[in-house]
């Protein structure tokens, strides 16, 4: 069997540990560092987003005391009443009374009415001189 001799002296093995502690340390405290810095900045960018958020509840508080004391319409409309006399709106009395279920057909007196008014416009139709 063969076997291998390998001698170290401890100093160099404490200055090896040694180096090694520090390297991981030093890489270690630069994460730290970084993701501390990243916590501040999203902590002053949360900050900065409630004072808006505040800011803008305070104007739309401000303005809805503002509106709650005004007791008039903020667009005045004028001449609303011309509008309406001008326009013509449907006679509905006669739909009424065509709807209410005394005056309503049976089925074939509404067949018969459907058939008598469609012969009526073909008899108007050749009546027509051309």
């Amino acid at each position: 069997m063969l076997t291998f001799e390998f001698s170290m002296n401890i100093l160099v093995l404490f200055a090896l540990v040694m180096g090694s502690a520090f390297a991981g340390f030093s890489l270690r405290s630069k994460q730290l560092k970084k993701n501390r810095s990243r916590v501040m900045q999203l902590e002053k960018e949360m900050i900065s987003n409630h004072a808006e958020i505040l800011e803008l509840q305070k104007e739309y508080i401000t303005m809805e005391l503002k509106f709650r004391g005004i007791k008039d319409p903020i667009v005045v409309m004028r001449n609303a009443q011309k509008t309406e006399g001008e326009e013509k709106l449907p006679d509905v009395t006669l739909r009424k009374k065509l709807l209410n279920k005394d005056h309503t057909p049976s089925r074939n007196e509404g067949y018969q009415m459907v058939y008598d008014s469609l012969l009526n416009k073909e008899q108007q139709a050749t009546a027509a001189p051309y």
